[in-house]
């Protein structure tokens, strides 16, 4: 079973279901790449985002404004491919992992998995408990 199949079970018709499927997609989408999760927060820093990101590590986890994701997101091709893996339109996508992404990101630092440059700090956990810690927090 796939993440956005166990999104799917987990949320159904809730009224997040499209954010949460963006955190499946999202999931999804940084198993397929080298750089992971911490390739995405160095492309923020990259694109003059650090300080959102530094917010979202210190638990500051209110959503930000989809614009900034467009902006941190630039040249990664990233809300695109996961417009692609939800059927979701990238203006949905933008606005889910605004919502999505400092949850996500509060979660790899606190618990040590990620540093908030990016770097990974030892043994990541696997995708399938981090969107369930994830949804909780939505639905």
């Amino acid at each position: 079973m796939g993440l956005l199949d166990l999104v799917e079970q987990a949320v159904g018709g809730s009224a997040n279901a499209p954010h949460a499927k963006v955190a499946g997609g999202l999931l999804e989408e940084m198993q397929q790449r080298p750089s992971g999760l911490g390739g995405l927060l160095q492309s923020f820093h990259q694109n003059g985002q650090g300080g959102m990101v530094q917010q979202w590590s210190n638990g500051q986890t209110q959503p930000a404004n989809p614009t900034d994701m467009e902006a941190g997101l630039a040249g990664t091709g990233i809300i695109e491919k996961i417009a692609q893996r939800t059927g979701l339109s990238p203006t949905v996508v933008k606005t889910g992992l605004a919502v999505t992404l400092p949850i996500l990101i509060q979660h790899m630092t606190t618990n040590k998995h990620l540093t908030s440059s990016g770097e990974l700090t030892g043994p990541q956990p696997e995708p399938h408990n981090v969107l369930g810690s994830i949804l909780n927090r939505l639905v």
